[in-house]
């Protein structure tokens, strides 16, 4: 360490003068705690901004103060009730607020708990580099001290008071080397009998330079190296949580809306069994039917409408832990954009034309959460290394040298005619080492261990491709079949209807076709919320999911193209 020390002990007859640097020193904390702050986040804000830029080629700003407001203050609100309810059901005579999945996301992203905690630890991993890099830097610091003493001897007393100051300045080099610099002086003054004064100042340098242990850059700049790797690993971290979040927010906006349609179709169906069975009355009353179809007719009626209810309570359920996940109140009143869900239907499904290998070998080179398993295995290889530095001899070469002032007042003219100087070599044997062996032996195990928890984490994310893809390709299928299913159901409807009116169909033929018709219905807008949730999921864990401030993604990449800006870049090395 590199150490440039400054001790004054300077003694005035400034009582007046102490008072006021402890004044000043009183004072002064209260009104720097906000320069601290502001000087600590822009430090922060510096080395954030860098970092992201050199992953992902563009600045950004982690701001973690939170400005209170109202996530529902610009929400707009919907002309009537989105659905069709009994009045005991209903949660409120106003219509709601209206949440887009765009809102959702940005909502999700400022109310939720956990992205807020995860953005703290990008800033305080920056923040804890702040400490590493001073290390290396110019660093003072100043003492002033004084003290009052009284000595009595018989019947004479004599009082003195002293006043010390010490400055110094040290550096730490990047090779290990140290440097210091200290002056300190101290004056003395008799305040009884001969009230005579005397003061002393003494310049001193020192000059530490090891070799082998405790010596080279790689050794001395470990800490900071992976300081500075750490908070590349906290903003690969949050860059894959807001992909999660992501994901997470969108697929349930999408299975709420998913349930919405279930209830409006439930309804539809509901109304098609009272039609069916004001049809069957009518011809029960007619002598066209018996009346055992007119009571099959009835009891599928109210088996519709207890579906419709049943299904209404779901879909409140699942609007509620939406409104948790955003981090709203249960009972505020808000419902979703039901035109999200239309959009999916009219733009209908969109599979990525890759291989199951293929999105293999594009997670391996985009998935941000091996990225830091890979570095893991590189910063316990150093590790090793500094550990077996720690196991040799060392040799410092020390240099000393010390400067006096005049005698008596003149504390302020150092005399370098009368410098002393001495230099040697600081030998540290290895006859001891049992603490660096224990930790030598620990790197070895950690090394070992990182290497098996990475083979792991590729295993995983060559499975969690492989499942994301066979999703994708299932729910595609999924899809394609129910499309078609829902065309036959519905012609199958209108025939068996047109059959009942002459008389060439029985009422439970009926029964079923509306009964397949409301299945076949459900089941394909679960294939298309499916098939949007498993794409994105896909997406993600091949780590080509691009997600901007808000939450947002794009959609409009080709998963057959190279993601472009969305690849981090390894370049996270720091010498």
């Amino acid at each position: 360490m590199f150490a440039l020390r400054l001790h004054a002990k300077i003694h005035i007859s400034a009582v007046p003068v102490v008072l006021a640097v402890v004044a000043v020193m009183t004072v002064l904390p209260g009104c720097s705690t906000k320069h601290y702050k502001e000087s600590a986040d822009r430090q922060v804000q510096k080395i954030l901004k860098e970092k992201h830029k050199l992953l992902f080629g563009e600045e950004e700003i982690y701001e973690i103060e939170q400005i209170a407001r109202d996530p529902m203050a610009d929400l707009p609100r919907a002309e009537k009730p989105p659905l069709d309810v009994p009045e005991n059901l209903k949660r409120s005579e106003e219509p709601p607020l209206i949440i887009s999945l765009e809102k959702s996301l940005e909502i999700a992203t400022y109310n939720s708990r956990r992205h807020q905690s995860n953005k703290e630890d990008v800033y305080l991993a920056a923040l804890a580099l702040t400490s590493e890099r001073h290390e290396f830097s110019s660093r003072f610091s100043g003492i002033i001290s004084s003290f009052y003493k009284r000595t009595t001897t018989g019947d004479v007393s004599e009082d003195t008071l002293t006043t010390e100051t010490g400055f110094s300045v040290s550096k730490l080099l990047k090779d290990g080397a140290s440097i210091g610099i200290d002056v300190s002086t101290e004056f003395l003054r008799y305040l009884t009998s001969d009230p005579a004064r005397a003061a002393a100042s003494i310049l001193a340098v020192k000059i530490i330079q090891p070799f082998w242990k405790n010596a080279g850059r790689e050794v001395v700049q470990e800490n900071l190296r992976q300081s500075e790797r750490d908070v590349i690993y906290a903003i690969r971290s949050f860059a894959r949580y807001k992909k999660t979040l992501t994901v997470e927010v969108a697929s349930s906006y999408y299975r709420v809306l998913q349930q919405r349609d279930v209830v409006r179709n439930e309804w539809n169906n509901y109304q098609n069994l009272i039609r069916a069975r004001d049809r069957t009355e009518n011809l029960a009353k007619a002598g066209r039917l018996p009346e055992f179809q007119v009571d099959q007719a009835r009891q599928d009626e109210l088996r519709s409408r207890d579906r419709w209810v049943r299904s209404i309570q779901t879909y409140y359920q699942r609007l509620d832990n939406f409104k948790i996940m955003l981090g709203l109140p249960t009972d505020a009143n808000v419902d979703l954009d039901d035109t999200d869900l239309k959009k999916l239907a009219q733009a209908g499904i969109r599979q990525p034309a890759l291989s199951a290998e293929e999105a293999i070998t594009m997670a391996m080179e985009h998935r941000l959460d091996l990225m830091n398993a890979r570095g893991s295995v590189e910063d316990a290889e150093r590790k090793v290394k500094v550990a077996e530095n720690g196991l040799g001899g060392g040799v410092n070469l020390v240099f000393e040298s010390s400067v006096p002032t005049r005698p008596e007042r003149r504390f302020a003219e150092f005399r370098f005619d009368q410098a002393t100087w001495n230099a040697g070599l600081d030998i540290d044997l290895p006859l001891d080492r049992l603490n660096e062996r224990n930790t030598y032996r620990t790197t070895l195990i950690s090394l070992a261990r990182t290497v098996r928890e990475f083979g792991l984490a590729v295993d995983n994310v060559k499975l969690d491709v492989r499942d994301a893809w066979r999703r994708l390709q299932q729910a595609k299928e999924s899809y394609d079949i129910q499309k078609k299913s829902v065309e036959l159901a519905r012609r199958r409807v209108d025939s068996t209807t047109t059959l009942i009116d002459a008389g060439r169909a029985s009422t439970r033929d009926l029964l079923e076709a509306q009964s397949a018709l409301l299945e076949a219905q459900n089941a394909l807008t679960t294939a298309l919320v499916d098939h949007t949730i498993a794409r994105l999921e896909f997406y993600r864990d091949i780590g080509i999911l691009r997600v901007d401030k808000k939450g947002l993604w794009q959609e409009d990449q080709n998963a057959n193209e190279n993601a472009g800006t969305d690849k981090p870049r390894e370049n996270d090395r720091q010498d």
